[in-house]
């Protein structure tokens, strides 16, 4: 029985899932609001990893499905997600949807609402790649200053004229150039960079992974092959700006690092904790061993490391199947992490779209197709219980990001490539280890809140 069977199979064993009826007292928009709003708390009082902690707030009460969602959530989540664009953010998370093919991270200057952004990476062959590249500097949007506000704006659907700007010293200044972007629909392939590098006896494979999608798994197998081709004795995983994805592609990765001895088909690579009523279900019977357990899979691009080891580049913005992926490793393997602190997202987020039970079957709300809901379920940990706190995971070797320095990605003057480079071959750096672009006497870079962040551990239940 396949996920989405199983999951609303136990709606109807715990006759939750409220089959709703048109009122003629209301119109036809508020008749929808509600049944959506229905599906939501039905949904959440079942599932939601915080069930008891749902506000008895009446679906009729509110007429915005977003802002029930929301209220409903427990102050403990910051993940949960509605979208009314089922298909543009499954498009988005799967990296085959519209987009200017970029990431940024964001800054404001200092004693003032003014804002800019700085490119760190560009898919090969997207609008962005035409125009910019790592580094680069946005300081105005359609020839008005940046806010706070604006910064989404960067990565909408459309056209941007982009005011582009410098770092001299500690300030920023506009250089009075001016790119234009247009976003389009494109796949945007994980496996971003491959590299390989030789030191002394060491052949180190260098492989940036952008976001988790199993429609790339095919990527995985071919950039792990040519590894293999060439005999590669390390790995350095570069997770810095992985903000998570789907199940089936952390599961897929894992597999192929993992020792190829302990890497066995159908072999226990992971555990998910669910709320108490679902997890004494699930822990009864058989048929939902999948909703607790993660397995190995046949991958036919296993690495086998002969080091039994692995170097993961990690940011604020290794989240969610990043840590996911860390933590499993972490007990089949040594994992030695470069970089800064993630950012300590250990929940699964399941994906349900509207369906309503009709003489004892589950069927599709064709009305509300356009909603999906991703509420937070279970907790995951590895094998032995880890990570068991909610603080990021900590890198034994700190080595702070510099965007500012002008060294692309996969260079080996990178620091923190640089830093897995020199622990491989065990040579000492004499580069610096980067320095913290937190702060400076002219701005401060701003963290990134969840909501910035669209791709996340998710299992699409379809």
């Amino acid at each position: 029985m396949n996920t989405s069977k199983i999951l609303f199979s136990l709606f109807l064993v715990l006759s939750l899932l409220v089959s709703c009826e048109k009122d003629n007292n209301h119109s036809e928009d508020d008749e929808l609001a509600t049944r959506m709003n229905q599906f939501i708390q039905s949904n959440l009082s079942t599932f939601y990893l915080w069930y008891d902690e749902i506000p008895n707030i009446k679906p009729e009460s509110k007429k915005d499905p977003k802002e029930y969602f929301k209220a409903l959530l427990s102050s403990k989540d910051k993940w949960s997600l509605i979208t009314d664009d089922a298909n543009g953010l499954l498009e988005e998370m799967a990296g085959t949807g519209e987009t200017y093919g970029y990431g940024l991270a964001y800054g404001r200057f200092n004693n003032s609402s003014e804002c800019f952004a700085i490119v760190q990476y560009v898919y090969p062959g997207s609008p962005a790649a035409e125009k910019l590249k790592r580094g680069d500097i946005i300081v105005k949007l359609n020839s008005q200053t940046l806010t706070q506000n604006d910064l989404n704006k960067l990565t909408l659907p459309g056209t941007l004229n982009l005011g582009m700007g410098k770092r001299v010293g500690d300030a920023i200044g506009p250089t009075g150039q001016t790119v234009t972007i247009i976003s389009r629909k494109m796949n945007t392939d994980p496996v971003l960079i491959t590299k390989l590098f030789e030191r002394g006896n060491h052949k180190i494979g260098y492989l940036m992974y952008t976001h988790f999608s199993k429609t790339f798994n095919s990527s995985i197998v071919k950039a792990f092959n040519e590894f293999k081709e060439v005999g590669i004795t390390d790995l350095v995983l570069d997770l810095r700006y992985n903000h998570g994805g789907d199940d089936e592609a952390s599961t897929f990765l894992c597999s192929a690092i993992v020792p190829k001895e302990k890497a066995i088909e159908g072999t226990l690579l992971s555990k998910e904790t669910w709320n108490t009523p679902c997890q004494k279900i699930f822990e009864s019977d058989p048929q939902y061993d999948g909703l607790l357990n993660r397995f190995f899979v046949e991958t036919n691009c296993n690495l086998d490391l002969p080091s039994k080891k692995i170097y993961i580049l990690t940011t604020r913005e290794t989240i969610s199947a990043s840590e996911y992926t860390i933590a499993c490793l972490k007990a089949f393997m040594d994992v030695e992490l470069v970089g800064t602190q993630t950012y300590g997202k250990y929940v699964t987020m399941y994906s349900f779209s509207p369906q309503y039970e009709e003489n004892g079957k589950m069927v599709a709300d064709e009305e509300l197709a356009n909603w999906l809901i991703f509420p937070v379920c279970s907790r995951f940990s590895n094998i032995n219980g880890y990570p068991s706190s909610l603080e990021g995971m900590i890198p034994q070797h700190e080595v702070n990001e510099d965007l500012f320095n002008g060294i692309q990605l996969g260079d080996a003057n990178e620091p923190l490539l640089a830093e897995a480079l020199a622990l491989i071959s065990g040579t000492q750096r004499r580069q610096a280890k980067g320095r913290s672009i937190e702060t400076a006497p002219a701005f401060n870079m701003l963290p990134k809140s969840f909501n910035d962040i669209k791709s996340n551990r998710i299992i699409h239940v379809k």
